[in-house]
């Protein structure tokens, strides 16, 4: 998960939570950076998207022919593309944008959102992931699995529970019949045991895994009184559905 991103949305959140407007945060954005990703720009939308300005603009982000990968890119995730000029959405079905990619700039939503696609369309820090996000078949199959981050570590979380020795120690102390306890104190013993499982992972995940914890979108930034007038929460609908 990008850190620059993190730190820009918290920086959002504090300036939001002091009343400051947003065409000043706007003008007075800090850059965030993190390895090759910088967040140095704020863009007032119905969630707002934190992006990174480039210092070269990349023409072929509009080109027709990386079109197609984008919308390929778009799908995975249930969202879909609308084009403005040179700037590409990505829209979810409620029609809120999520995503903004355009020669100059890319922004988002979401931090995960946001490093996929500065790591598959602007060629930002690539990875074997992103170099199989936009293909086909069963590599793009492999692609979306090891994209999932959360889901990959969901399955760090379930094998580190299974392998937890106070786990096997509360089953043991349900599950066997002792010659010198009675039954009660042996279930209650089992239940102290799947607590201090809980209590040990939980602390351990919070520590290494904080995304487990802590969510981090800007649909949660909370705008100043009189701003969200000001903004357009849905795109206009395409021909094809209306």
């Amino acid at each position: 998960m990008s850190e620059a991103f993190s730190k820009a949305f918290k920086h959002v959140s504090e300036q939001l939570g002091k009343g400051v407007p947003e065409a000043v945060m706007m003008e007075k954005m800090p850059e965030f950076r993190d390895g090759a990703f910088v967040v140095n720009r704020y863009i007032p939308a119905t969630p707002p998207l934190l992006g990174m300005a480039l210092k070269t603009p990349i023409p072929g982000i509009t080109a027709a022919e990386n079109l197609g990968k984008i919308e390929r890119f778009a799908k995975r995730r249930g969202l879909r593309l609308f084009i403005e000029g040179d700037n590409i959405y990505l829209v979810a079905r409620d029609g809120v944008r999520r995503a903004l990619l355009r020669p100059d700039l890319f922004a988002a939503t979401t931090p995960q959102l946001f490093e996929n696609i500065g790591k598959t369309f602007y060629n930002i820090s690539p990875d074997l992931v992103s170099e199989l996000e936009t293909q086909e078949g069963f590599s793009a199959a492999i692609a979306r699995i090891l994209a999932d981050k959360m889901l990959v570590t969901k399955a760090v979380v379930a094998l580190f529970i299974i392998l937890t020795p106070a786990l096997w120690i509360a089953v043991s102390s349900f599950l066997t019949e002792s010659l010198f306890y009675p039954r009660w104190a042996m279930i209650l013993s089992g239940i102290v045991g799947m607590g201090i499982t809980v209590y040990v992972v939980r602390l351990y995940f919070r520590e290494n895994f904080p995304e487990l914890f802590e969510k981090i979108d800007t649909a949660l930034l909370i705008p100043n009184p009189g701003q969200e007038k000001k903004r357009s929460r849905q795109l206009p609908l395409l021909k094809s559905e209306q």
